[in-house]
């Protein structure tokens, strides 16, 4: 019976004889075992494939033993970390790639992710880490990219706005519950998380439609931003939702006497103090602070403040030991 292989499959196997050894390697050939038609046809060819990934699995869980850590953790970088959770082709790399730096596999066919690839998004003086994983629904990865999701600061769901977006976002966030993971504060239990909507492709034709019924119903949920990554159109908006949805402060010290370093601010979590600035400074400051004087949400500039005085977004801090 012959196998009939579909487009996909030829691409998901060139990626993956391209794919670096490691993890690359695993999740690409994860990828093109997922692409392959399941009928008579292909028996020998998905056997042939899942040897090669037990293989290859056993040689990255000895190089784990030995100290190489997680094969599919990422270390937490700059103000906060993003992850971008969507189904196949929802447009998640070619937001990524509107929002940092980073140059991701952008193609037409279902899983041109296949590990997770990070860029950084530049806001105003801070960087925000951005973490693109393969969509939602792959068995082969579901497993990792559930963890992701649940160490990420903030969750960016980006959603189709062209093919029926309250639909996939009801069935998004109910996957995203089935693994005990709330976009949506007051969840009784479970892991909750700050979330909002990057509703893409808002250039196309329907997509103002779409975007109108996806944010009537999920507005009281998170923030929902249309965007294109076609004509740019949105993505100014959504770095400033990002911003606010990290719920940072920013805050700049100075020595007595100079002038305040403006350059590379502290962040803190909204609502930290004097004393929680402390502790990000030197550990030896927290012992030996005397006081602190606060330019910016002060009553006047320069004001005396106590170590549990709450900090501002652009407070200037002069730290007295």
């Amino acid at each position: 019976m012959p196998a009939n292989l579909p487009p996909e499959y030829y691409e998901a196997e060139k990626t993956y004889k391209e794919a670096p050894p490691g993890p690359a390697k695993v999740a690409a050939l994860e990828a093109l075992i997922s692409s392959v038609p399941k009928h008579k046809g292909t028996d020998k060819i998905r056997a042939d494939l899942r040897r090669r990934l037990s293989k290859l699995k056993d040689e990255a869980q000895k190089k784990k033993k030995g100290g190489r850590g997680d094969l599919f953790s990422v270390s937490k970088e700059g103000a906060a970390q993003v992850a971008l959770a969507g189904f196949a082709n929802s447009g998640k790399s070619s937001v990524l790639a509107s929002l940092t730096n980073a140059k991701p596999v952008i193609a037409n066919y279902p899983v041109s992710t296949v590990m997770p690839f990070q860029g950084m998004m530049p806001y105003e003086d801070i960087q925000i880490q951005l973490v693109d994983i393969p969509p939602i629904g792959n068995e082969s990865t579901d497993g990792w990219v559930s963890g992701i999701l649940r160490v990420a600061d903030i969750l960016l769901l980006v959603i189709d706005l062209t093919d029926a977006p309250d639909v996939r976002a009801e069935l998004l966030i109910g996957q995203l519950q089935q693994w005990n993971i709330h976009p949506k504060e007051g969840a009784e239990k479970g892991v909750v998380k700050r979330a909002l909507i990057a509703g893409n492709k808002s250039d196309a034709p329907g997509a103002a439609e779409g975007f109108k019924i996806l944010s009537g119903k999920y507005q009281d949920t998170c923030p929902v931003v249309g965007v294109s990554a076609m004509t740019q159109e949105g993505f100014e908006e959504l770095r400033n939702t990002v911003f606010e949805a990290a719920r940072i402060v920013r805050v700049y010290t100075k020595e007595p006497g100079k002038e305040p370093d403006l350059g590379t601010p502290f962040t803190l979590p909204a609502g930290a103090t004097v004393i929680d600035l402390t502790r990000a400074v030197h550990k030896d400051f927290t012992a030996g602070l005397k006081y602190a004087c606060i330019w910016g949400s002060s009553k006047f500039p320069g004001q005396r403040v106590q170590r549990d005085y709450v900090l501002r977004d652009r407070d200037i801090v002069e730290l007295h030991i």
